[in-house]
């Protein structure tokens, strides 16, 4: 019998299989899937082993490294379809130290002995200069108007080179070493009795090129030998 006075009851319908669920964006590719267009170019790809794509073939299917550890920014697309890892913090420049600090140095000597020092057209100041790389000027000395003060400028070794080569020079002229201290005030030839006479042949004078005339502490001829030297 048909009950036609109670509720209607629907026929049950089959279930619809449920399919795989939609993420809610693209998914994030764990695993290298394409080749990199910036690998074995002249250009070169910058992101080395952090690049999303795979240098080679032998990286395809490779998994990604990914590395928050810094705290930064993710990692997004770039404007090819490249991820790009976050931008890496830029360190502050450091200006580069000073290699072969300047220096200076004085040698005092005799005036008599600048114009020989210095040479003809200036040959052995040149001379100097150019082997040992220092400047070399030679300046009044501020308290002895008998003295000349030889200035060396440069780095400490060339410094020292022109130095050496300076004080061969006086030798060779003078016959001795200058003085390495003097007081001021003090001529050069203050001293024991008989210091202020020219006792040694002036070399520059007998080469035509003492510039020091009557005021040379050096004989201009025998004649001069042992007479006191001209303040």
């Amino acid at each position: 019998m048909t009950n036609l006075g109670g509720p209607h009851v629907p026929s049950p319908q089959g279930r619809m299989p449920m399919g795989p669920g939609v993420p809610d964006g693209p998914p994030t590719p764990n695993v290298k899937t394409r080749m990199c267009n910036k690998y074995n170019t002249a250009e070169g790809c910058k992101w080395g082993s952090k690049c999303h794509f795979a240098h080679g073939e032998r990286e395809l299917g490779k998994p990604m490294q990914l590395d928050n550890s810094m705290g930064g920014p993710p990692m997004g697309p770039g404007p090819n379809g490249h991820f790009m890892p976050p931008p890496m913090p830029v360190p502050d420049m450091v200006p580069p130290s000073t290699f072969g600090a300047s220096a200076t140095a004085k040698i005092s000597v005799d005036a008599s002995l600048a114009g020989a020092i210095i040479g003809k057209g200036g040959t052995n100041t040149k001379h100097i200069s150019r082997v040992t790389g220092a400047k070399l000027a030679i300046r009044d000395n501020e308290a002895d108007p008998n003295l000349k003060n030889i200035e060396l400028e440069g780095t400490f070794d060339q410094i020292k080179h022109a130095s050496a080569m300076v004080t061969d020079l006086i030798v060779r002229i003078s016959g001795k070493a200058p003085p390495q201290a003097k007081n001021p005030g003090r001529g050069l030839h203050a001293g024991g009795p008989g210091s202020n006479f020219k006792t040694k042949l002036c070399e520059n004078f007998s080469k035509g090129s003492c510039t020091f005339g009557d005021r040379c502490h050096f004989a201009h001829g025998e004649s001069e030998l042992r007479k006191p030297a001209a303040a």
